[in-house]
């Protein structure tokens, strides 16, 4: 007799990581189109660094660097830098797919940190993405655009959790 084979799931397979324009595109659904390009960085930049040091994988594909305003996600910048400190526009996106179903662990940690840091935050997501500790500050030069390790990243995951530095 033959052994059974076991019915395996879907869940069980690791995530790949999403299209940051597609990430980019539901938190703008989300907000109603009012975040800005700097928020959509830090927000994408945070949410990818929970994902991470909870899930052990990237959430969003592509790199970080470390640009003066903190960390930066090139491909997203160049497709919304039109719109400048102005608020993204739905227009943008309009060849961008939705996320699927599927990704309903990437949407909820999209979405969780968007309420935390919501429209009008930037400030703040500038000075939490800049903490002395972060990944950030460990790779940043002026005038250059240095990539971001997702070591780096995980590590300052790490460090927020033990050392709890906003609370």
């Amino acid at each position: 007799m033959l052994n059974p084979v076991p019915i395996v799931h879907l869940h069980h397979f690791p995530t790949m990581a999403i299209n940051v324009l597609q990430a980019a595109k539901h938190l703008c659904e989300v907000s109603n189109y009012e975040l800005t390009n700097l928020e959509l960085q830090k927000i994408i930049y945070i949410s990818h660094m929970n994902y991470l040091g909870e899930n052990k994988k990237p959430l969003v594909r592509g790199n970080f660097e470390a640009w003066k305003l903190g960390p930066v996600h090139p491909k997203l910048y160049h497709h919304v830098k039109q719109f400048c400190a102005n608020p993204v526009e739905e227009s943008v996106f309009s060849e961008i797919k939705d996320l699927n179903p599927e990704h309903e662990k990437q949407t909820k940690i999209l979405e969780d940190i968007l309420e935390i840091f919501p429209s009008g935050s930037a400030n703040v997501l500038i000075e939490v993405t800049h903490w002395v500790e972060g990944a950030w500050k460990k790779v940043y030069v002026p005038s250059k655009n240095n990539v971001i390790p997702q070591k780096y990243i995980l590590d300052e995951y790490n460090e927020i959790i033990t050392k709890k530095p906003w609370g």
